[in-house]
C-alpha cells in the first residue's frame, strides 16, 4: 500500500508542476518584465514591438506580451555550436 501511494503522490507532484508550467506560458507580462526575461535594454524591447518581432497586446495604455511569445524568441534565436 505504501508503494502505491508513493506513486499516486508523485503523480499529483508531476500534475501539480505541469499546471504551474502551464499557467506561466499563459501568462501576461509586462514591458519590464519581458525586458527581464529577454535581457535587453529598454529601446531593443521597443525595437522589437516597433517591427513586429514580438506580438503585443495594449490594454489600458499598458503593453502586454504572452510568456509563450518570449519564450518562442528565445527558442528561435537559439545558437548552437
Amino acid at each position: 500500500k505504501l508503494e502505491a501511494f508513493q506513486a499516486d503522490l508523485n503523480e499529483i507532484k508531476f500534475l501539480i508542476k505541469e499546471k504551474k508550467n502551464q499557467a506561466e506560458i499563459e501568462r501576461w507580462n509586462t514591458k519590464q518584465e519581458a525586458r527581464h526575461k529577454l535581457h535587453v535594454c529598454s529601446k531593443t524591447l521597443d525595437n522589437y514591438l516597433a517591427k513586429g518581432i514580438l506580438p503585443y497586446s495594449r490594454f489600458a495604455g499598458k503593453i502586454y506580451i504572452k510568456a509563450s511569445d518570449i519564450e518562442a524568441h528565445l527558442e528561435k534565436n537559439y545558437i548552437t555550436k
